[in-house]
């Protein structure tokens, strides 16, 4: 079954923050095909409010023109994946419905197209995004890579350039993956807002949720486009105390919450609050039960 012991593992069930690679890295890491989805105890909740935001927010998904074949060979393999664990496709969706867009139907994933254009760069050319991380689809979509990640500290230089490379290289039947992690107070897994407007202060009583974002990149045979998949996971920081492992992960968010320098901070929007969660964090580390 696709992602198979996904749903027996304890929340948080990705920790790339008690790992080896700082934040900001690329760490790309080979993926098994038959892991390339991951399907969790939260499929069914997260199929229903994925289908309510592409009814009602047109600028979900966006495509370019041309890419419709690609769309199709990208939902083929979605389609193909979720059949060999028997699993049955999520809402139905109406009649003409992009192949990309149908394919975000089923799967937790949101889906991305990155196609390699006559001058070399890769561009966003489609996308079926229910669950963006600071962002917002309009202000990406049919950019390059440069310019879609140009906020991000440290890109420009041997980041940027180790992730062209990537792209370049990436071998049909050969994916890989990448976690990468943030905090927030409150809301969900949609936080569709640009980087270029501040964020709205959350509630006094909003609770520190952990967020992290298990992506994978796969070079469709065919149209030689990059599928690119996000998955978002929201876990409560108090669920570090009921984790066999909770103390030590505690511990290392905290030390990776201390070590993040001034733009780092500003680019997650953790700058205010990065000491309250850093203690919040040691005080778990100290107190949880071994």
């Amino acid at each position: 079954m696709p992602g198979a012991g996904a749903a027996d593992r304890p929340r948080p069930r990705h920790t790339p923050y008690a790992g080896r690679h700082r934040p900001f890295t690329i760490a790309m890491a080979p993926l098994d095909p038959a892991n390339w989805l991951e399907i969790d105890e939260n499929r069914e909740a997260e199929l229903a409010e994925r289908a309510a935001i592409f009814a009602a927010e047109p600028d979900a998904f966006m495509a370019a023109r041309g890419t419709l074949a690609a769309q199709e060979e990208a939902a083929d393999r979605v389609a193909a994946f979720l059949a060999t664990g028997g699993i049955l496709p999520g809402p139905s969706t109406l009649p003409h419905t992009p192949p990309l867009l149908a394919a975000a139907h089923s799967v937790q994933e949101d889906l991305v197209l990155m196609r390699r254009g006559p001058d070399g760069e890769w561009r966003l050319a489609a996308a079926a995004l229910a669950y963006p991380s600071a962002w917002i689809l309009a202000e990406k979509f049919g950019q390059p890579m440069d310019a879609i990640h140009t906020d991000v500290p440290g890109w420009a230089g041997p980041m940027a350039t180790r992730v062209h490379r990537i792209f370049d290289a990436l071998k049909v039947g050969a994916p890989v993956w990448r976690l990468n992690w943030s905090i927030q107070r409150g809301g969900g897994l949609r936080d569709a807002r640009s980087k270029h407007r501040p964020a709205p202060p959350p509630p006094p009583d909003a609770p520190a949720l952990i967020r992290v974002e298990r992506q994978t990149l796969t070079r469709l045979p065919v149209s030689q486009d990059l599928l690119f998949t996000i998955k978002v996971c929201l876990d409560p920081l108090a669920a570090l105390s009921a984790h066999p492992d909770g103390p030590h992960l505690a511990g290392a968010l905290a030390a990776r919450l201390r070590g993040l320098s001034a733009d780092e901070l500003a680019y997650k929007n953790l700058a205010p609050a990065r000491d309250d969660l850093a203690a919040e964090l040691e005080n778990l580390a100290g107190s949880a039960p071994a």
